[in-house]
């Protein structure tokens, strides 16, 4: 599986990939409270389970998906054995091995904690891996526009990120080119031994920091040469506006946000 198929955003015409990116952001937004403030095993699955939906629906792979999860696996194995095991109230025992005991709420609220860092990780892995990253900075700017007012640095904070995420994928192609690299000289991560393991990382580290170093330099010259003077006298290059869909995909999500109060 390709670094690229991971981490960057790939066009492929789906349904959700034509919604404007300021509802995009709106929708996570309203979605992720709701599956935060919900108590609700029931809600919290409903909830988890239209986001593998909406997963399938915007044809991303699903090896992509088992791989996120599986990356998550540490996270929900320590949620769980910190719920479970160590929130153990008395006479609470679902399950007794030797000197291991195991609580029938702590299992529960592990379980709906593991849901709940599943859900917020696909909901991002939604956004990012169905809007491009130039789409995401417009929507992203034009929605926190109103905090100018206050002489934010909107438009450079929105830069950055825009920038930090262009980026991530081609600093892990070179962590990988540089750790095969040290592989054939016989240094690297991969050999025996916690120490000699963690004298094979900086031999790693200290490259890919020289090039980001130098990326970025030569980013900033090429912004410098083509007169880049931040969002002063920019005129926007695509004009936005809502359409249906984007009117139905705000009414779930209110809906939705709103149900988890009533419940």
């Amino acid at each position: 599986m390709s670094t690229k198929s991971l981490l960057l955003y790939q066009a492929r015409n789906s349904w959700l990939e034509r919604w404007d990116p300021r509802m995009k952001i709106i929708a996570v937004l309203l979605f992720g409270s709701a599956l935060l403030i919900t108590h609700s095993p029931v809600l919290k699955t409903a909830q988890l389970l239209i986001l593998i939906a909406l997963w399938g629906i915007t044809k991303l792979s699903w090896r992509v998906l088992l791989f996120t999860f599986l990356s998550l696996s540490i996270f929900f194995a320590s949620t769980m054995i910190y719920q479970s095991m160590l929130m153990l109230a008395p006479g609470d025992d679902l399950i007794t091995w030797g000197r291991l005991h195991f609580s029938a709420q702590g299992t529960l609220k592990g379980v709906m904690m593991c849901e709940q860092i599943a859900g917020i990780v696909l909901l991002l892995s939604l956004l990012v891996r169905t809007t491009s990253p130039i789409l995401l900075a417009e929507g992203l700017e034009i929605l926190l526009t109103p905090l100018k007012k206050w002489r934010l640095p909107i438009h450079e904070a929105v830069m950055m990120f825009s920038i930090a995420l262009r980026f991530l994928p081609i600093l892990v192609e070179e962590f990988d080119k540089i750790r095969k690299a040290q592989l054939a000289r016989g240094g690297g991560f991969h050999r025996k031994g916690i120490s000699s393991r963690f004298r094979g990382v900086l031999p790693m580290l200290i490259p890919l920091f020289i090039m980001s170093i130098l990326r970025a330099r030569d980013l900033a010259i090429a912004m410098e040469s083509r007169c880049y003077q931040g969002d002063e006298g920019r005129t926007p290059i695509r004009v936005y506006r809502f359409r249906f869909r984007d009117y139905a995909v705000l009414a779930f999500s209110t809906l939705n946000l709103l149900f988890i109060f009533v419940w």
